[in-house]
């Protein structure tokens, strides 16, 4: 069927006698400048000197929060973590099949996540502090509930974004997703625990598969 079907035009018409449908393009999908959003995404979602700098930043807090157990430090770590942007710009040109910024988000975070993850492995080879902990354990066994910290994350910065508010909060809440997770790849890699660096890498891959795919 083709777009200038009548069925196809007016399908969306199909669901108007929903209210809480109505609701959603109305006053959220109507109320959005989308230009405006994609620009301001394509704008940071770009690899340049202070995105690396806060990434290795956020990442060697969170490493040395993992190696003193110590949840405050961690959380502490997602306040600096700029990895929001990347992955919001891999979504939405996932979603408008803009090839040109997949691939430049796509390198913003490959070399943000390689950056990391070499430093926090090099933070971890330098310090004595070398025994996996509670915090450094719980990130290397995947459950559904942390899928769910996961597409909350997304869900919630995905409506944030649209609306201009609220992204600070919710980067800090993706952030929670992966950032901790690569540092603990990175630890597992430091010192060669295979089923460490293993666990914590499929928990970062899922986390991550989660929220890009649900811009």
């Amino acid at each position: 069927m083709n777009a200038s079907s009548p069925d196809h035009a007016f399908a969306p018409r199909r669901w108007d006698h929903v209210p809480l449908y109505r609701w959603w393009r109305e006053s959220v999908v109507g109320s959005v400048d989308q230009e405006k959003v994609v620009g301001r995404i394509v704008e940071e979602s770009g690899c340049s000197p202070r995105y690396l700098f806060m990434t290795m930043m956020s990442a060697g807090i969170a490493v040395l929060g993992l190696l003193l157990s110590s949840p405050a430090v961690v959380i502490g770590a997602m306040l600096i973590s700029p990895l929001m942007s990347p992955i919001l710009g891999l979504g939405f040109s996932l979603a408008l099949f803009d090839f040109a910024e997949m691939r430049r988000s796509l390198s913003a975070l490959a070399i943000g996540a390689g950056a990391a993850l070499l430093f926090t492995a090099f933070i971890v080879l330098v310090s004595p502090l070398k025994a996996p902990t509670a915090e450094i354990l719980a990130r290397t066994r995947p459950n559904l509930f942390d899928l769910l910290v996961a597409l909350f994350a997304a869900l919630a910065g995905t409506f944030a974004i649209i609306r201009g508010k609220g992204e600070t909060i919710v980067g800090v809440a993706i952030a929670t997703a992966l950032m901790p997770p690569l540092a603990v790849v990175g630890f597992g890699l430091a010192t060669w625990n295979m089923p460490i660096l293993g666990g914590a890498l499929a928990l970062f891959v899922t986390n991550f598969v989660t929220i890009a795919s649900r811009r």
